[in-house]
This record gives C-alpha cells, structure tokens and sequence, in this order.
C-alpha cells in the first residue's frame, strides 16, 4: 500500500512541473521558434 501511495504522490509531483513550465520564457522561446519555421516553410512552399 506504501509503494502505491509513494507512486501516486510521484505521479502527481511530476505532473505539477508541466503546468508551471507553461508560463516560462523557455516554453514561449519554442513556441516562437515553432512558429517562425512554420511561416518560413510556408514562404519556400509558396516561391516553390
């Protein structure tokens, strides 16, 4: 029963992290970064 309430307690502690990583400014760097390859690729597709 021990095993299983320290898995959970883990489970719920490496969920918290995600949500507060959302607000980072490494998390919008990528977004941006995403979406300039986006929009470059759709550029090139464009002049393709």
């Amino acid at each position: 029963m021990a095993l299983h309430k320290f898995r959970t307690d883990a489970a719920v502690a490496a969920n918290e992290p995600r949500a507060a990583q959302a607000g980072s400014p490494a998390y919008w760097i990528c977004l941006a970064l995403l979406l300039a390859t986006v929009a470059l690729a759709a550029r090139i597709a464009i002049f393709w």
